[in-house]
């Protein structure tokens, strides 16, 4: 059965739909991995580098020279410049060539494209694309400076970056992988432009020792918001305990261990996956950066943007 969807006709899209790098914004690297040199690295399909001018602020722009392509990232910061390794051709934080040894005049194409930025927490921050369509994400009526970061923690998901995101709307898969029942229907809502927000309330059901956890020193149930940003940015709050990072990563490593090489097919969704259905058409119609220019359509259609609330 084709999946049902709060709008009357609405079909999951296809594949081809997502675009592959989504105009969001992405974690680039630590702050301290900025300290006297810059850093580079490949992301979103292509190589960028970050470096820290002279004044402290951040700069992320493309990484290859506009002359014969060297990696920026092995070069050196000068004052509010990044040297080139090769010809040492300098860079402003505007991505515009400066100064080039030897030559009267800089040519016009001696510029790269740069990113904004935002550097918040110990972590840097860029927006893929020209400028932000929206802030840098934080908790709701929370102020970021009444917060410290946290130890970081990574993991791989075996799977393209949508159904990593959708992984917040499937309903059916918290209780299958994560032991967690749903008591009430879950609440979904658009609370911002270009967010989505799942809020739901579940009985801790499943058998892992953080579930025993959880049951012993939180409770039965947890109360669960998730708010994706752009498709990309996820905030998400259930605990307040000094273990969360312990169990947030006990909660996602069931997914990196388990769902290896899960793929999106919109022909076998079902009624019960009716949430993640919905989510994937409010996917669909973000705005991308695509071929060095971001798509001036950023509206999202009123009935992909109605929330979806399905039990």
């Amino acid at each position: 059965m084709q999946a049902k969807s709060s709008s009357k006709g609405f079909r999951p899209p296809s594949a081809e739909a997502f675009p592959a790098y989504p105009a969001s914004w992405y974690l680039f690297c630590a702050s301290g991995q900025l300290k006297d040199k810059p850093f580079s690295q490949r992301i979103l399909g292509r190589q960028l580098v970050a470096y820290r001018k002279a004044s402290g602020q951040v700069s992320v722009m493309d990484a290859n020279c506009a002359h014969l392509g060297a990696d920026l990232g092995c070069g050196t910061v000068v004052g509010d410049t990044l040297q080139c390794p090769f010809h040492n051709w300098r860079y402003g934080a505007d991505g515009v060539c400066t100064s080039i040894p030897h030559a009267a005049q800089i040519p016009a194409f001696a510029r790269l494209r740069t990113y904004p930025v935002v550097e918040q927490h110990g972590s840097v921050f860029f927006f893929n694309g020209p400028e932000p369509l929206f802030a840098l994400p934080f908790f709701f009526g929370a102020d970021p400076g009444d917060f410290a970061a946290g130890r970081a923690f990574r993991y791989v998901a075996d799977c393209p970056w949508y159904m990593t995101a959708a992984n917040a709307f499937d309903m059916q898969h918290f209780r299958c992988v994560h032991g967690r029942e749903l008591i009430d229907r879950c609440q979904v809502d658009c609370p911002a432009p270009f967010a989505r927000r799942n809020r739901y309330r579940a009985a801790i059901v499943g058998g892992s020792r953080s579930d025993g956890f959880l049951r012993t020193f939180a409770g039965p149930t947890v109360d669960v918001s998730i708010t994706c940003w752009g498709g990309t940015y996820m905030l998400v709050t259930a605990l307040n305990l000094m273990v969360r990072r312990w169990l947030t990563y006990e909660f996602v490593a069931d997914e990196s261990r388990n769902l290896l090489g899960i793929q999106y097919n919109p022909a076998t969704l079902i009624e019960g996956d009716g949430t993640m259905a919905d989510f994937f058409g409010w996917l669909a119609h973000l705005p991308a950066h695509r071929q060095n220019v971001l798509q001036q359509e950023v509206s999202v259609p009123a009935r992909i943007a109605q929330a979806a609330n399905f039990g």
